[in-house]
């Protein structure tokens, strides 16, 4: 016959191995989490040094200046390009008032009709007479 101690022995020894798989199942769910973290921190630093590496490829002076030359047509400045404050306001056009915004729906000079469109223009937008309308006929009476 088993005495209550045994029994209260047996039943923490079961807790304490039950609590003991439970920390170590936890331990290590959290080592894979750390490994997928690792892993993913090696991949975004890779991937730093590969954009890093273009970054200075693309900043290569010689190559800059090559792109610059094929692209852009720059010209040494020259002493005509500087002005004085002085004389800026024989350089700069004089000031014109300001006439509102433009009309969105304003027809521009260019396409304005010509005189003989306004009349094919009256002609078409002069609805039918009365008389060429059709009313609908009636549905016979059952």
């Amino acid at each position: 016959m088993f005495r209550p101690l045994t029994f209260l022995c047996m039943f923490v020894a079961a807790g304490a191995g039950y609590y003991l798989y439970q920390v170590k199942q936890s331990v290590a769910q959290l080592e894979r989490e750390l490994r997928d973290v690792r892993r993913q921190t090696e991949a975004a630093l890779e991937r730093a040094q590969v954009l890093r590496a273009e970054w200075a490829l693309l900043n290569e002076p010689d190559r800059l200046r090559q792109v610059v030359a094929r692209h852009l047509v720059l010209e040494p400045m020259t002493p005509t390009q500087f002005v004085r404050f002085a004389d800026l306001p024989r350089r700069v056009n004089a000031p014109q008032a300001f006439a509102g915004a433009p009309s969105l729906f304003a027809v521009p000079l260019s396409r304005q009709p010509s005189e003989t469109a306004p009349v094919a223009l009256a002609a078409a937008s002069t609805p039918p007479p009365a008389a060429a309308v059709r009313p609908e006929p009636e549905p016979p009476a059952p």
